[in-house]
């Protein structure tokens, strides 16, 4: 009888987590508002479960990547702090809130965007945040977008951090009746989420996250980098190369004509762009830059085709990788033009791309 019970108030813990989650998102959806512009966990979350006595604490983190939700059931903790934080269980020495018997729906708003945070410092060998679970019936309460540290010792720091973008306090006497729940808590989250993000430079913030992920997913799909002597009639050929891929379908570009960023070195640059693209074009007629660019582009495993007048290139310093050690490496030797050789260069490339696809998916049990 008491695994059932056990067994049940896990059942019971999660589905409390999942309905609020579920009524938050039918009403973004109802509202009309922009999702891009909100948290990312209203896309998809990974929800942290655990109970004080007769007290739910619920953890929405960010789990985009995944595209579905994913809950841990942590089970009966000592602390909210446990569950928050996410380290081993622990009794505490007190809390740094009471709960109170309000009814009332309570939130614990944080600042959010570039360079700003809301921090709470717990500075006690044992804290707890609330006392729920301690104190009797409380109503809901509700953090959004707090830093939560635990500093043991001023002396030595922090030995504990976490981001929280959302948590849900919810006592067993409300967590009965979802519906009713939600109800004495919609209004005024989502006049949060609305009026306080979602409108605000906050939600500008969230859009150019989403905007820095797509773009970066983006670029993997479509995006590749022509290299070789940028300058001359050499360039003319660059960019032949460049609008020919173009034409394919491909976002390329020549690194010399991809924006700088002051703080990046020239290596940096390359480094970059390469790594975020799907495959890479090196012309190789002769040495300049691109002689010291192929030794980093092969350390970070960018797909490369290195395009060569026939019988000859640049130095037997570089291109000999494919013919035994790498794969991910082709050398194409063209007669005129290296326009010749691209559509070629396109089909083995996408080749490598889709074993890596393959071969991922099938390594990484998180990608199914």
């Amino acid at each position: 009888m008491g695994q059932r019970n056990f067994n049940l108030a896990h059942n019971s813990a999660r589905n409390v987590g999942a309905a609020f989650l579920r009524n938050i998102r039918q009403e973004v959806a109802r509202r009309s508002l922009n999702e891009d512009r909100l948290p990312r966990w209203l896309q998809a979350a990974r929800v942290r479960v655990g109970w004080i006595n007769a007290s739910l604490v619920i953890v929405y983190e960010d789990a985009p990547q995944l595209q579905t939700d994913t809950y841990e059931i942590l089970g009966p903790v000592g602390a909210d702090t446990v569950v928050l934080l996410n380290v081993d269980n622990f009794q505490p020495l007190g809390a740094s809130l009471q709960a109170h018997e309000d009814r009332g729906f309570l939130v614990f708003v944080g600042e959010v965007g570039q360079g700003n945070g809301s921090v709470f410092s717990l500075e006690s060998q044992r804290p707890a945040f609330f006392d729920c679970g301690y104190a009797g019936y409380h109503g809901p309460r509700a953090l959004l977008n707090l830093f939560f540290q635990h500093v043991p010792d001023a002396s030595t720091g922090p030995v504990a951090m976490r981001f929280i973008p959302f948590a849900l306090y919810v006592h067993d006497a409300d967590a009965s009746d979802p519906i009713a729940l939600w109800q004495r808590c919609e209004e005024q989250l989502m006049d949060l989420l609305t009026s306080d993000i979602h409108d605000t430079e906050a939600g500008i913030f969230y859009e150019n996250q989403q905007g820095r992920v797509r773009t970066f997913a983006h670029n993997k799909e479509t995006g590749v980098i022509v290299l070789g002597k940028d300058s001359g009639p050499e360039l003319e050929e660059l960019r032949e190369v460049r609008d020919f891929l173009r034409a394919r379908g491909y976002d390329a570009d020549l690194i010399k004509e991809l924006p700088e960023i002051p703080m990046m070195s020239n290596e940096e640059k390359v480094r970059l762009w390469a790594i975020v693209s799907r495959f890479c074009v090196m012309i190789d007629r002769m040495p300049t830059g691109h002689i010291a660019e192929y030794p980093f582009l092969r350390e970070q495993r960018s797909i490369l085709a290195v395009l060569r007048p026939r019988g000859s290139g640049s130095t037997y310093m570089i291109g000999d990788d494919h013919l035994v050690d790498v794969n991910f490496i082709n050398v194409c030797e063209f007669e005129e033009t290296p326009l010749s050789v691209l559509d070629e260069v396109i089909e083995w490339a996408e080749g490598i791309a889709a074993e890596r696809v393959e071969a991922y998916c099938g390594a990484y049990p998180w990608r199914d």
